[in-house]
C-alpha cells in the first residue's frame, strides 16, 4: 500500500471498529429484550434499536466511506485480512448508499414491533390480529431488496444480505437433491421395523431434574472446548445465540420440550455457534466486521455439525451414555446403548423445525424455502400464509400442524425480518458433512468421540476455519479447508450410511 492508502485504511479500520461497537450495543438491547425485557418495554425497545439502526446507517453510507473506498479501490499490496475489510465494506458501502435512512429506521421499528408481537401470538394462536404487522415487515423487506436488487430477484437480493453465498434457483437445484435422499432415507427406516416403539423410548419422556440436565449439558460444552468465561446460558422461549462483544457471546437454551435430548442438542446446536464465534474473535481482527463468523451458511454448518455429526453419532453416545446414566440412573433403569441410540435417532414427521430429527429437518427447510420465495416474489399473501404453511407441511411431512402455534408461527425469523435466511440450515448440513469427511481424513475423529476428546474437534476446525473470521467468503474458506468446491454428495453418503446402520 501506499502511504496514502495505509491512511486511508487505518481510518477505515477505525470506522468499521466503532460500528462493530455499536452492533454490540445493539446485540445487548436484542439479548435483553428476548430474555428479561418487562412485558411493556416492547415499544420502547423498538425505538432504542431503530435509533442505533439510524446511528449505523448514517455511518455506513456517509460520504467519508465512499471516499475511503475510492483510495483503497484496487489496492493489490495488501494482506488477506486488509484486502477483505475493503471487501466488505465495498460491498456494504454500495447497498447502504442507496437505502434511505428513513427506511431503515421503519424497518427496524417494524421488525421489533412484529417480534413482539409475535410473542403475544404464539401464545394466544390469534393471527388474524398478528398478520398485519408482518405484512408491514415483509412490504418494508421487499422496498428495501428493489432499491438494492441491481437487476436480480427480490428474493436474490435477500439471499445475498444474508451472505448465502447462493441463488433460489441454486439453492432450489440442491434442495431437490436433499429431498429425494431425505425421502429415501425416511422410507428406508419407516420399512425397516427396527425403529424403537413408543414404550422404548418412553424413559426420554420422564421427569428429568432441570439442574441435572444444566450439569450434564454444561460437561459436554466443556469438553467441546467452550469457554465459560467469555459466555453465559439463558433460557428462553427460542433459542438463539447473540454476540454482545469479542468476549461476550450468549447463547440460550430451553426446558419445556418433554423429551429430555430436545435440550441436550439445542445447547450442543447453541454451542456450536458460539465456538465458532469464540474462534473468530481473535488477534488482529478482534473487535471488527471481521472477527465474526464467514456468513450465515457457514455458521449453521458449523452449529449442526456439532449437532448432529457430533452429538448424534453412536460413537459420542458411546462415552457419553454411561455419564447420562450416572446423572439419571432411575429413568435410564433397564436401558441399553442400542436402544438409547434408536431412541436419540428416531425418524419421525413432526411439526417443530428445532425438534426434529436429523433426517426430517431438511423438510422443515425446504418448507420454508418454498414458502418465503412465493412471499416475497408476491404469489402467496402474508393473510393467507398459515394455509399455505399447512398444505405445504402435508406434501413434505405428511401431516398437517396440530396449531397454528406449532405451524407459522413457531419460528421467530420471518417476524424479526430474517428472509433468506432459512435455506443456510440445509445448506449447512450439505457443508459440514464435507467438512467433517476432510477432517476424518487429518485426524483420528473415531477416536476423539469415543473418549470425549471433542476439544481436538474444535482445535482442528479453529485452526482450519474459525480463526479466519469473515476473512475468506464461504467458497473459498470452504475451498481451503477441504481442497474442493461444494460437493452435497458427501451428505447423501452420510446420512444414507449412518441410518442403514442404525436401522438395518
Amino acid at each position: 500500500m501506499t502511504q496514502k492508502q495505509q491512511q486511508a485504511y487505518e481510518r477505515l479500520l477505525e470506522i468499521d471498529r466503532k460500528l462493530t461497537m455499536i452492533g454490540h450495543i445493539s446485540a445487548v438491547l436484542e439479548y435483553d429484550f428476548e430474555t428479561v425485557m418487562s412485558k411493556k418495554g416492547g415499544d420502547e425497545r423498538s425505538q432504542q434499536l431503530s435509533y442505533l439502526s439510524s446511528v449505523m446507517h448514517e455511518l455506513s453510507a456517509g460520504k467519508e466511506i465512499g471516499e475511503l473506498l475510492g483510495v483503497l479501490e484496487g489496492v493489490t499490496e495488501a494482506t488477506d485480512e486488509q484486502k477483505a475489510l475493503v471487501r466488505v465494506w465495498k460491498k456494504q458501502y454500495e447497498d447502504e448508499v442507496l437505502i434511505p435512512a428513513k427506511l431503515v429506521t421503519d424497518l427496524s421499528e417494524a421488525a421489533n414491533t412484529c417480534q413482539n408481537k409475535w410473542f403475544e401470538a404464539r401464545q394466544d394462536g390469534n393471527y388474524r390480529d398478528f398478520y398485519p404487522y408482518l405484512e408491514r415487515l415483509v412490504d418494508l423487506k421487499k422496498e428495501s431488496a428493489s432499491i438494492i436488487s441491481r437487476g436480480r430477484s427480490l428474493y436474490d437480493t435477500m439471499l445475498d444480505r444474508n451472505d448465502a453465498g447462493f441463488t433460489g434457483d441454486q439453492i432450489a437445484e440442491l434442495f431437490d437433491g436433499m429431498q429425494k435422499t431425505i425421502l429415501d432415507v425416511v422410507s428406508q427406516v419407516e420399512n425397516s421395523g427396527s425403529q424403537v416403539t413408543k414404550e422404548e423410548e418412553a424413559f426420554l419422556y420422564l421427569d428429568y431434574d432441570i439442574e441435572k440436565q444444566k450439569a450434564f449439558s454444561h460437561r459436554i460444552l466443556e469438553d467441546m472446548g467452550f469457554e465459560f468465561d467469555r459466555s453465559s446460558i439463558g433460557v428462553v422461549a427460542h433459542p438463539f445465540t447473540n454476540i454482545l462483544g469479542g468476549d461476550d457471546i450468549r447463547i440460550t437454551t430451553r426446558f419445556e420440550d418433554p423429551n429430555v435430548t430436545s435440550q441436550i442438542y439445542t445447547i450442543v446446536h447453541e454451542g456450536g455457534h458460539a465456538i465458532y464465534e469464540m474462534g473468530a474473535n481473535n488477534g488482529t481482527i478482534k473487535g471488527t466486521s471481521l472477527g465474526q463468523g464467514e456468513s450465515n451458511t457457514f455458521h449453521e454448518s458449523q452449529s449442526r455439525l456439532w449437532e448432529n455429526l457430533v452429538a448424534r453419532s453412536p460413537l459420542f453416545w458411546e462415552h457419553y451414555f454411561p455419564i447420562f446414566c450416572d446423572y439419571f440412573p432411575e429413568q435410564t433403569k433397564g436401558v441399553d446403548l442400542q436402544t438409547f441410540l434408536r431412541a436419540v435417532n428416531r425418524v419421525q414427521r413432526d411439526d417443530i423445525r428445532v425438534n426434529a430429527d436429523e433426517v426430517t429437518y431438511g423438510l422443515h427447510i425446504i418448507l420454508r424455502f418454498l414458502l418465503e420465495r412465493e412471499l416475497v416474489d408476491g404469489s402467496l399473501k402474508v393473510r393467507d400464509l398459515p394455509e399455505a404453511w399447512d398444505a405445504m407441511s402435508l406434501k413434505l411431512l405428511g401431516k398437517k400442524p396440530d396449531s397454528i402455534m406449532s405451524g407459522v408461527l413457531q419460528d421467530v425469523h420471518w417476524m424479526c425480518g430474517l428472509y433468506g435466511y432459512f435455506p443456510s440450515y440445509a445448506l449447512g448440513n450439505l457443508i459440514n458433512a464435507q467438512v467433517w469427511d476432510s477432517m476424518a481424513q487429518d485426524i483420528d475423529v473415531n477416536d476423539a468421540l469415543k473418549n470425549g476428546n471433542l476439544v481436538k474437534i474444535k482445535d482442528y476446525l479453529t485452526e482450519k476455519y474459525y480463526r479466519y473470521g469473515a476473512i475468506y467468503p464461504l467458497a473459498q474458506l470452504l475451498e481451503r479447508g477441504t481442497g474442493k468446491k461444494l460437493d452435497s454428495s458427501h451428505f447423501d453418503t452420510y446420512l444414507r450410511d449412518k441410518y442403514r446402520r442404525l436401522f438395518a
